[in-house]
């Protein structure tokens, strides 16, 4: 049996070996020559996968059983085209252009109910734009209409401060919205539809930075209990409907929400395919239990005659934490064997080294590649705890 990978980037590396593991050609494409997940495949072709039908001429030499689902931005939609075309179990390209098009998703969730917000669009090239007819819905949440990662999301308080900024930096070279910010804690969400049914496999607590960028710095894990059971029917209840109106059918996966001031949650975005930051491959098993790509491949191709689950089946308080140093210079880095010894650490990885010079972190791009490190503990006070002991470890000195 074979699959394909669209969108051979470093975090489709997991899934690829997965395949592999169990018996699977992998073909990978990229427009990137140099895209890590080429060499980790059976085969690689550089294609633009942009294209969809030059990504059929390759596929059609290699036709495959499963696309396997790797994080990927706007071009998710390309493996929406193949799976319609082979006639694959995954996301289709209806769902996929809706979840990743921000306009779209919104006007078609709240013509349904689903997303009680106000959302404008600044399309590209347009040169001015009157703050005044955003009605008042302050604080406002700007950002890119295609596009993940965090990247250009940033939150106004005032319409004097959205014009003096993001207004008076028009035209832009992209489509942008222009959203009322809803308050309260966020929260990920990993989850699965199998033959349109949602399935909940992790909900994760986000920890941000302060506004106005509100960077995701590291994620708990949230137990479901009888203190909280009333958000996360909620939260089954609104993926559920949300999933049914975007047409998600058999395909994973995550979404970010917030928890508003009654208690109700907000969906802020969801995409057809697992989480990337190292969620999908390493914290969502390890607090789940469950490895969602290699269950979903079980699910997907039932000719392996092998079980899938996606029930989890463990209950543990973890954080993944993210390095989130700001405008500093790294004198020293810890020795990873005294902080195995030392912590209650599940795993570390750090591509901090000494020298380094530390910048703000404003998005996604400004602190995954410093590494994560994961801590398992009693409660997440404890973790809090750790993870402040943890970070003192580092000798640090400011420069700006």
């Amino acid at each position: 049996m074979r699959a394909a990978v669209i969108g051979a980037s470093s975090e489709s590396i997991y899934t690829i070996g997965k395949a592999r593991e169990m018996g699977l050609e992998v073909v990978a494409l990229d427009g990137d020559s140099n895209a890590p997940g080429l060499k980790a495949a059976d085969k690689s072709f550089v294609v633009d996968i942009r294209d969809p039908q030059k990504v059929i001429e390759v596929l059609d030499e290699n036709i495959p059983d499963i696309v396997l689902p790797v994080p990927i931005g706007r071009y998710l939609t390309t493996t929406g085209v193949i799976n319609d075309y082979y006639g694959l179990c995954g996301v289709t390209e209806t769902a996929a252009k809706l979840c990743t098009d921000k306009y779209e998703f919104h006007r078609i969730l709240h013509e349904k109910g689903l997303r009680n917000a106000e959302l404008y669009l600044i399309p590209a090239g347009c040169e001015y734009a009157d703050p005044d007819e955003l009605n008042n819905c302050y604080p406002v949440v700007v950002k890119p209409r295609f596009g993940s990662g965090s990247r250009g999301v940033q939150i106004y308080n005032t319409k004097e401060e959205l014009a003096a900024d993001f207004l008076s930096q028009l035209p832009f070279d992209e489509d942008y919205c222009i959203e009322s910010c809803i308050d309260g804690p966020e929260y990920g969400v990993d989850g699965v539809f199998t033959d349109g049914f949602f399935r909940l496999i992790l909900l994760r607590g986000k920890k941000n930075t302060l506004p106005p960028y509100r960077e995701c710095v590291g994620y708990y894990s949230i137990i479901e209990d009888e203190d909280n059971k009333e958000f996360f029917d909620k939260i089954k209840d609104l993926m559920q409907k949300a999933g049914d109106t975007l047409g998600f059918k058999n395909n994973l996966i995550h979404a970010d929400i917030i928890k508003d001031a009654n208690g109700n949650p907000f969906l802020i975005e969801t995409s057809a395919r697992p989480s990337g930051h190292n969620l999908h491959n390493l914290f969502t098993p390890m607090a789940s239990g469950v490895d969602e790509v290699s269950e979903f491949i079980k699910y997907a191709l039932p000719d392996l005659g092998r079980k899938y689950v996606f029930e989890p089946n463990v209950k543990k308080h973890m954080v993944i934490r993210y390095f989130d140093f700001e405008n500093v210079r790294v004198n020293k880095v810890p020795d990873e064997k005294y902080l195995l010894e030392k912590y209650p650490l599940k795993s570390w990885k750090c591509n901090i080294e000494p020298g380094m010079i530390l910048g703000k972190v404003m998005n996604g791009a400004s602190v995954m590649g410093r590494g994560f490190f994961v801590i398992e503990a009693s409660s997440r006070e404890e973790l809090d705890h750790y993870c402040n002991d943890i970070k003192n470890e580092f000798e640090l000195e400011d420069v700006f």
